[in-house]
This record gives C-alpha cells, structure tokens and sequence, in this order.
C-alpha cells in the first residue's frame, strides 16, 4: 500500500511539471547543478564583457551583438546576484545613449551634418539602436539623457512605421536581422518600453498598429519570429491563456539533445536555445520541469573554455551555409542570450 501510494504522489507531480507553471520567479536550478550553471555563467559573463570592450576599442561602434545584448546580459546577471562590472555597463549605456552627439559617434544614428545614406535602408529604422532600446530596459535606471535618447529611438520608428503598422525591411543578417517580422518585434519591445499612459498619443496608437501587424503576419514565419512574438506578448501583459498555444509550440520543437535549433536543417545551438529558453522562463516555465532541464543542460555541456558558445555561419536568409569569416558577433549574441536564459532560471546562490 505505501508502494503504491509512493507512485501515485511521484505520478501527480510529474503532471504537475509537464506543462509550464506560471511563476513570478523561475525555480533555482536544483543544488546537484546549481553550482555548474553558475561556473558556466561566470564563465560566459567574463567572456561578454572582455569581448564586447574589445569590440567597442577596436570597431568604436555599439552593433547589436556586441553592445546592446551583453549589456542586456550583463545587466540581467546582475539582478541575479552574479558578479559583473557594473561600472564597464553603466558606461556602455552612457557612451551609447547619453545624449544625441553620443549616439552619432556611437553610429546609433545618423549626423545630420554628413549626407544621407543614399541606401535604401537609410531610409528605415536604426535597429541597432532599437536593440539598445529594448537592452537598456534592465538597468536599475537611466538618467534624463539616457531617456530623451530612448524616446528619441520611439519616435523615429513611430514616424517611419508604414500605414499598414509595418516598418521596410532593407538588410538581412541572419539571425541578428532576420526578416521583416523579427525587425518588427524588435521595434515593438522598443515602443512598449516608452508607451506609458502618459506618453503621446501617437506612440500608443504606432504600437497597437504594430502589434496588429505582427500578429496578422501568420504562423508560416520562421522559428525566430515564433519566438520573438511571444516575447512581444509577454511584455504586453497578454493573459497566459492567450499564449498557451505558443508555449507549447515550442517546447514541442524542441530537440532531442535538449537544445533549439535557428531552423529545421540546422543544429541546435546557443542562439536559438538561449533565446527559446529565455522566452519560456519569462512566460513561467522553470528549471524544475524535465524539458527546460535538459535546455540548461545542453548550455552547460556546449560551453566552450572561454566561456562563449560554438556558432557558425548563416549570412544568408535561406538559412543554407554562410560565407562569413568574422563569427565574433553571431557568437557574441549567441552567449548573450545563452546567459539571460541561465541566469534567469538559476539565480546566483549565496
């Protein structure tokens, strides 16, 4: 009878973890693991700030994958009680988005004093800057400058936004720049962190237009913008209920070695693991669930030494083998979102 009793208990907790649980605050990695995730993220957090100071002394420009992810990273393993350099961030933000002279020389945005970029894509939205729109929302706070830039960012996606509540799509750089869609979220996340009641009209009306947009854009978009658009959903408050179909979509994609994979032919890697696993943990998933488990556990085991994930190349928008030779950036915001996706799940123990 007590055997028996045993495995019904052991039965109903395991239905209890087969779905996602929502929870204010993921649960911790449990104590058997605890201390190699932290290893892991240690690792990585020494990797994102060396490689993106490097980057910023070398190229003197804030990209998306070495400025705006490692500082959402960063920022995010702080909040989780991991050691970083905060002072190396706090100036990261202020050289970006202290004032409109520092985003010229930070290439965030034009100079008006130099000719257009007679480009097609000078005619759309920085997204770089966009990217650090949305990054810096996990600072502990931003200073008037650091705000005046951020809405500055809004208001340019909000004048170029088309009638349809879409943006122009000029580059593609996957998986960074994807396609239209995952642009779109980007610029929405970024118009959620500015649309407060109290802001312009204008600004809530460019975001319900957009979100309109993204969410008539279908469900044949690639795997990326399946997630991103769950992401846009959570920071909009959308009741779990709404989101529940996605959720599981994903967790139905997942791979059998644990990870994610940027598409169907390609490998599971950090990228879109990281960025999956992140995702999940912010719609309430938590490490204690069989499958994100063995998510946390493909990111342990495929750390590389110094403390950053193996990518390859996909510098084409079909996905097939890229010719890039600098993998510095894919594998930059590839550790980065590896990193928001650890620290979440295993807060830093004392």
């Amino acid at each position: 009878m007590m055997a028996r009793t045993s495995w019904i208990a052991m039965f109903f907790v395991g239905l209890c973890l087969s779905r996602p649980a929502l929870a204010d605050e993921p649960a911790s990695v449990p104590p058997a693991g605890q201390r190699q995730v932290e290893r892991t993220v240690d690792r990585a957090i020494s990797y994102l700030q060396a490689e993106s100071a490097a980057w910023l002394k070398q190229r003197r420009c804030a990209a998306c994958h070495h400025v705006a992810m490692p500082l959402w990273a960063l920022s995010e393993a702080a909040r989780r009680g991991y050691a970083t350099d905060q002072r190396y961030v706090a100036d990261m933000a202020e050289a970006a988005l202290g004032s409109r002279q520092k985003m010229i020389a930070s290439g965030l945005v034009s100079d008006p004093s130099k000719p257009p970029d007679p480009r097609p894509m000078g005619r759309g939205v920085s997204i770089g800057a966009v990217f650090m729109a949305v990054a810096v929302r996990a600072l502990p706070s931003l200073d008037e400058g650091q705000k005046q830039s951020v809405a500055q960012i809004a208001a340019d996606a909000v004048k170029k936004q088309r009638e349809d509540g879409s943006w122009e799509f000029f580059l593609s750089r996957p998986p960074i720049n994807e396609n239209q869609g995952t642009d779109a979220a980007w610029i929405l996340m970024a118009l959620q962190g500015t649309a407060a009641p109290d802001a312009a009209q204008s600004r809530r009306v460019s975001l319900d237009k957009g979100t309109a947009w993204l969410g008539r854009a279908g469900a044949g978009g690639t795997y990326q913008e399946k997630v991103l658009k769950l992401l846009v959903a959570i920071r909009a408050g959308t009741p779990r209920g709404k989101m529940e179909p996605a959720i599981d979509e994903l967790l139905a994609l997942q791979r059998p070695d644990g990870g994610w994979g940027q598409m169907a032919k390609m490998p599971s890697d950090a990228f879109a693991t990281g960025q999956t696993l992140y995702v999940l943990s912010l719609a309430g998933c938590t490490a204690g669930q069989p499958q994100i488990r063995r998510a946390i556990e493909f990111l342990v085991a495929s750390q590389k030494a110094d403390g950053s994930w193996p990518m390859s190349s996909r510098a084409t928008p079909d996905g097939s083998p890229g010719s890039a030779k600098l993998l510095t950036p894919i594998t930059c915001a590839a550790s980065s979102w590896a990193t928001l996706a650890l620290v979440r799940l295993a807060p830093k123990k004392a």
